[in-house]
């Protein structure tokens, strides 16, 4: 399906923009990303705009994974099965969250002692925090191919931005962290201090201070960075880079 047609059908539901969408698209599209991992769902709006470019390429399949106990309208189910998209997507439900996903998923492709690398990207977009998300970096980057990307939404969100006192954001309580906690973006957190440092991650980049995105190059080049959006097809308006080299031990 070409993108302005699922756009047309799904571009009014949350949490996606239309220019993250056609990125998106147009990324599997142009690398042929046919293997892709998906933790954190919400509607499923980002997983119809990947499935009708698996469908375009006529190959593919996504792994999605959210919480049982989630009340999205429209479903992610529901957005599937009304784009005829659901043959390109398997969508598990976990009671507890997804880093008990990738260990199943860790178990079952591990063989002799080695786990086989078996998506092409994977998306992190789940409670957005230091804990649960450094974690699953870590468990994910077990499971993705040489020169796949991962993609991490929400770099610059804080807990503080929808502070409810006494409340539960994504299964975590506000009462549980303190106010440094509230206030530091997670994700960037995890980005800046754990993808970046990783030997096997050498393109980073962070879009507009939304994404933070890796590429498993397993080079010791590496090259960051800081993308500020305008437009889909003018994607770089301002550019910051710095290519730095660590020569590994």
């Amino acid at each position: 399906m070409k993108f302005d047609e699922i756009y047309a059908r799904i571009g009014h539901v949350p949490y996606i923009s239309k220019d993250h969408g056609r990125y998106l698209y147009d990324m599997i599209l142009e690398q042929k990303l046919t293997s892709i991992l998906e933790l954190g769902i919400a509607h499923g709006t980002a997983t119809c705009y990947m499935a009708a470019a698996l469908q375009e390429l006529g190959q593919g399949t996504i792994t999605a994974v959210d919480l049982i106990d989630v009340d999205f309208q429209p479903t992610a189910e529901s957005q599937l099965k009304q784009n005829g998209l659901e043959a390109y997507v398997n969508i598990h439900r976990m009671k507890s969250g997804y880093t008990w996903f990738l260990h199943d998923e860790i178990v079952r492709n591990t063989k002799e002692d080695q786990c086989a690398e078996v998506y092409d990207l994977c998306i992190v977009d789940g409670p957005k925090n230091w804990t649960i998300d450094g974690a699953a970096f870590f468990f994910a980057d077990k499971l993705l191919r040489k020169n796949g990307w991962m993609i991490f939404d929400d770099y610059d969100w804080t807990y503080a931005s929808v502070r409810r006192d006494g409340g539960v954001t994504d299964g975590i309580s506000h009462r549980s962290m303190s106010e440094v906690e509230q206030k530091t973006p997670q994700i960037r957190e995890v980005f800046q201090l754990l993808v970046k440092q990783h030997p096997s991650y050498g393109v980073l980049k962070v879009m507009n201070e939304s994404w933070g995105m890796a590429q498993k190059t397993m080079s010791g080049e590496k090259k960051y960075t800081v993308a500020f959006e305008r437009t889909t097809k003018d994607l770089l308006a301002k550019v910051l880079t710095g290519i730095y080299r660590r020569i590994r031990s």
